[in-house]
């Protein structure tokens, strides 16, 4: 497999394992995590989840076309949750709230492999370090993000132009404008 994550992302992880983890068995954890693995089942999960989006369903919510993509983690169930604004206007288009809300990352694997748990236990079965866990999925998603909008299932996405992508570790945490593109 090729390399998909950047040295900036591998130089984030590595403040996060030795500023942030708390445990030193979870930071040997972390240090063994197949990151690239998981890298690349995101941008397959995301690519699923662009192929499962139906103009009918956009319409339902009154959703002609896409101003914000917004990415989160849902704190409830240790996964990410993916919703569709209707307007570009970054600084406004979250004033309705989540529209859809959606799941589009299952974490359930991860967790399992990695810390015997389950994304909804993950919050109570590792309360030391799980911050950590979703800031890493935070820098991984920055990471990935470019590669994830040349996919063709996100390129056939009605689309305003401008549109943004917006990330949050959590539902209730501000978002972050982490790309714009025509």
């Amino acid at each position: 497999m090729s390399k998909i994550l950047s040295n900036n992302f591998y130089n984030n992880l590595e403040t996060v394992i030795n500023d942030i983890v708390e445990l030193d068995e979870n930071k040997e954890i972390f240090k063994n995590i197949d990151w690239e693995l998981e890298a690349s089942n995101y941008i397959e999960s995301f690519s699923k989840f662009f192929n499962s989006v139906k103009l009918e369903i956009l319409k339902e919510y009154d959703i002609n076309t896409i101003g914000v993509i917004d990415i989160c983690w849902n704190e409830y169930a240790g996964d990410i949750e993916l919703d569709f604004m209707p307007s570009n206007n970054f600084d406004d288009a979250f004033d309705e709230g989540c529209i859809m809300n959606n799941h589009a990352v299952d974490n359930d694997k991860f967790f399992k492999e990695y810390f015997n748990t389950d994304g909804e236990s993950a919050g109570s079965d590792i309360p030391e370090d799980y911050d950590a866990i979703v800031l890493s999925f935070y820098h991984l998603i920055k990471d990935i993000i470019k590669q994830v909008t040349n996919l063709d299932s996100f390129k056939k996405l009605p689309k305003k132009i401008p549109c943004h992508i917006a990330l949050a570790l959590s539902h209730d945490d501000e978002r972050e404008n982490i790309l714009s593109f025509n």
